[in-house]
């Protein structure tokens, strides 16, 4: 019946789709946005006991009201993750206690966290928030990245892969000229080992004007992780002897692009010396 409900939800939010809105922009600082990375990576991996550690050590450290925010959803998703699903719901009305009940997110998180544990009525109450409070928000750009964050909450924590790819697209559709939907898209295709599909995806953020060191950070990162994968070592000797000339040449442009543009990691500097000499 959980299993049955759960799909329901997932099909109501599909039906409601041009409603939804999730994203809100925070300024912080470069320590503060490294934390927060940092626990983010946690979820996407769901590693959600480290996340959970890292979104208290991001809360410790960065005292704004919107680092809490941050945090406490961070934490109720983490929570859902581990089946944690009270802790999920308590952290969730934390989000929403400072933000007076208008975060998007954490009205998510509690609606997954309240179907998981069969509650279907109140379930049914979140979302209604979600599509109630979204659908006063008439600003394209925004409405375009709660699309996105839309589409990572589905792949990453619903295992729903297919509808991430249509809140994705929606949100290119909104906003074409966003290249981090395309990063987006491309991180995707990594995490399931589509690589040829990432590489793609990239390219196109590449070719609309996204060439700096983040980008070819991801590029790198992809790269290795993709001989890695094949071979099944991260040992620079092994795979020198490995790869093919066809995969020795992607991952030394992708790693001497980003070293050129000032990327500064002593293991990939190593990498390169011996690899890519």
């Amino acid at each position: 019946m959980k299993l049955i409900f759960t799909r329901v939800i997932i099909f109501i939010m599909i039906i409601y789709t041009p409603a939804i809105t999730f994203s809100q922009t925070f300024t912080m600082g470069k320590k503060c946005r490294e934390l927060l990375n940092t626990a983010n990576e946690a979820l996407h991996n769901k590693s959600y006991n480290d996340a959970l550690s890292q979104f208290t050590a991001f809360s410790d450290d960065c005292k704004t009201k919107d680092a809490k925010v941050l945090s406490a959803v961070g934490r109720a998703e983490a929570y859902n993750g581990l089946g944690q699903y009270d802790q999920a719901i308590s952290e969730a009305d934390a989000a929403l206690k400072i933000t007076k009940d208008r975060n998007l997110s954490a009205h998510f998180q509690k609606g997954v966290a309240y179907s998981k544990l069969g509650n279907t009525e109140a379930s049914k109450s979140e979302l209604a928030k979600v599509i109630e409070l979204t659908e006063n928000n008439q600003n394209t750009s925004e409405r375009a990245a709660n699309y996105a964050l839309m589409a990572a909450i589905y792949d990453r924590q619903l295992g729903d892969r297919d509808s991430a790819l249509i809140f994705l697209d929606q949100a290119m559709a909104l906003d074409p000229d966003n290249t981090e939907f395309w990063i987006q898209k491309g991180e995707m295709y990594v995490m399931s080992g589509q690589y040829d599909e990432a590489f793609s995806a990239f390219d196109k953020a590449v070719a609309m004007g996204k060439a700096d060191l983040d980008m070819y950070s991801i590029r790198s990162n992809t790269a290795l992780r993709m001989v890695s994968d094949k071979y099944g070592t991260t040992k620079a000797k092994e795979l020198k002897e490995k790869m093919t000339p066809d995969e020795k040449n992607l991952v030394c442009t992708e790693l001497n692009k980003a070293i050129e543009l000032g990327l500064e990691d002593m293991n990939k500097d190593m990498f390169a010396a011996l690899v890519c000499k």
